[in-house]
């Protein structure tokens, strides 16, 4: 981190709230909390009353590209907002010098996601920031963690690009590495059965009973995307007991060629602004006639021409042979 930033503050997790933070100027958080390290890059706004917070998903951690924690993906961005934005490491890397991404599932004992999302809630008293004004933004493993600590932190929302939702559904090396890894001696069945939580979303949802505002952007033209992460995970939130009630997802599909990579980085930092100054989504008064779908796509137009194919309320409608209509 001392690469990043000129300044770094070192506290304990009591201190947070009381500090005296500098405005205006990005600076390095140390927290250490059962002898884990928790390292964010930060920046605050003194004329925003928004707060975007980056995850990060995998990076190369061998030969001469490998990028070694803490990692901060899109830490150039900050330059770019009004808003104050964070950037959050996630420890679990540390675990294993080979562990590409770790979804901050932690240790048997430790779930570092949920020390993270007390970090920031502790951040976000300390300067007047509401829940309801936080947004989580990331792709791929970090769009996983953005939606868990939407969970965990009530009124926020989460903006995600082909996003892991099922992390058992993701490659089986990075699934197994982080079994061996991070539960050590234990079989997958009681990983799963007690851990779920930490490796599915549904899970989280479960366990909170909470469902947050969630925007997800995923590739039709990503095979993986779509069958592995996307159908399961609208099948498996229709079966929620509290899915009418608590329904705030919603799912938008384009196509490009690109895969399981993100949207650029023009229509990325947009479409963040859009969602973080409420334009594009208001979820607590939806009208039935609504038209954010045109203003979306009239947004996305100006980077090419996409097909977009929006779903909200109606969920369970979606059939698998959409996906291959182009």
């Amino acid at each position: 981190m001392n690469k990043l930033v000129d300044r770094i503050i070192s506290l304990k997790l009591d201190e947070i709230i009381n500090y005296n933070f500098p405005y205006n100027e990005l600076f390095g958080l140390e927290i250490i909390e059962d002898n884990v390290k928790y390292e964010f890059l930060i920046k605050f706004s003194d004329s925003n009353d928004n707060l975007i917070c980056f995850g990060s998903g995998a990076v190369t951690r061998t030969g001469p590209k490998a990028i070694n924690p803490p990692v901060f993906n899109r830490y150039s961005w900050h330059v770019y907002f009004a808003e104050s934005v964070l950037y959050y490491n996630d420890p679990t890397r540390y675990i294993d010098d080979e562990m590409k991404v770790g979804w901050g599932v932690g240790t048997a004992d430790n779930y570092y996601l949920e020390v993270i999302a007390d970090i920031i809630d502790k951040i976000r008293v300390n300067i007047k920031i509401k829940e309801n004004n936080i947004l989580f933004y990331s792709s791929s493993g970090g769009g996983f963690t953005s939606i868990q600590l939407a969970t965990l932190i009530k009124g926020s929302t989460a903006l995600v690009n082909n996003s892991q939702m099922i992390i058992k559904n993701y490659y089986p090396q990075f699934f197994d590495r982080l079994k061996n890894s991070c539960f050590e001696g234990l079989d997958e069945e009681t990983i799963l059965e007690k851990y779920g939580y930490r490796l599915n979303v549904l899970e989280m949802f479960k366990r909170e009973e909470y469902i947050p505002p969630i925007i997800y952007f995923v590739n039709g033209g990503s095979y993986a995307d779509i069958h592995n992460q996307c159908i399961p995970f609208i099948e498996g939130l229709s079966k929620l007991p509290f899915f009418e009630k608590e329904n705030n997802v919603e799912v938008i599909i384009y196509r490009d060629e690109k895969g399981h990579a993100p949207l650029s980085n023009e229509e990325s930092i947009n479409l963040i602004k859009l969602i973080s100054k409420k334009r594009l989504y208001n979820y607590k008064s939806s009208p039935d006639n609504d038209p954010r779908t045109a203003f979306l796509e009239k947004e996305l137009e100006k980077y090419k021409s996409r097909k977009i194919v929006r779903f909200t309320d109606k969920l369970l409608k979606i059939k698998h042979k959409i996906f291959n209509n182009k």
